[in-house]
């Protein structure tokens, strides 16, 4: 697919997307933009933003059942999900010109809106990992179904501590169904290759939302945060009919026109 005007990738970086269903841009973010996130990240994390909405917070799973004993939520915390509508500075991240330049360059469009976010805190020998998924199984009620994710680095991200792992294509396979998944998966390594992501802090992964993909445990002494921001284009439809479709409580306008009948009605006026 050629471009009609890129922002900060190459024609090169935009084709491997559209082969792969994924791309690393390295470096996108600064140290001070990092520091500002990881700052934020800890601060919800540990219960005391008072500004965010209970029940945004889970905790990994050796501590829900004693969530009350906790000593260090940081530490134990798991997940933190669709936060961006309760904290300035996690919004101005998902807004971020650095960021939104490359989803305009890979949705060859201005008209943005933010689906959703995702914290990922997988602290130190109790981060947990995540199995094989794509992640408009979970986005389901959003068509057309080509969502991006940007995926940063907060930590310093390697294969031990848990980093993503993606199975190169796959974004050209649709929605496989539950009942054929186990086939599938089954051949992850041998017909099919996965891939490691690791990324250096500051490093920003973008991948279509039907690639598959996975994270490992994190097996070290060191932590690996990493803050996932969900775009999709405005002018893209909520189909409320689909079953077990997740609540959202609203969307995030990014950039460009608000496009009505669309996802743009739902928007926070934020």
């Amino acid at each position: 697919m050629a471009v009609s005007t890129l922002r900060t990738l190459t024609q090169a970086q935009v084709d491997q997307f559209m082969r792969d269903g994924f791309t690393v841009v390295e470096d996108l973010l600064d140290a001070d933009e990092i520091a500002a996130l990881a700052a934020r990240a800890d601060l919800i994390a540990s219960g005391r933003a008072d500004h965010v909405v209970e029940g945004i917070v889970q905790l990994e799973q050796p501590f829900r059942e004693a969530e009350d004993k906790v000593d260090d939520r940081v530490m134990a915390t798991r997940k933190l999900a669709h936060i961006v509508p309760e904290d300035e500075v996690l919004r101005a991240h998902a807004r971020n010109p650095k960021i939104v330049d490359v989803i305009a360059d890979l949705m060859d469009t201005d008209d943005i809106t933010l689906y959703g976010d995702q914290l990922f805190m997988k602290p130190p020998r109790h981060g947990s990992a995540k199995e094989w998924h794509q992640d408009s199984a979970s986005f389901k009620n959003i068509f057309p179904m080509d969502l991006i994710s940007a995926w940063t680095a907060i930590d310093n991200v390697t294969i031990e501590n848990g980093c993503l792992w993606m199975v190169p294509g796959s974004h050209r396979w649709a929605i496989i169904s539950p009942t054929s998944r186990p086939t599938i998966e089954g051949q992850f390594g041998g017909d099919y290759p996965t891939v490691p992501v690791p990324l250096r802090p500051g490093s920003v992964s973008f991948h279509h939302s039907l690639t598959y993909h996975a994270s490992g445990p994190n097996e070290t002494d060191t932590r690996r945060r990493g803050f996932a921001t969900h775009y999709m284009r405005s002018n893209s439809i909520n189909d409320k009919e689909i079953p077990g479709a997740p609540t959202v409580r609203g969307y995030t306008h990014v950039r460009g026109k608000r496009i009505p009948g669309t996802v743009s009605d739902e928007v926070f006026d934020i």
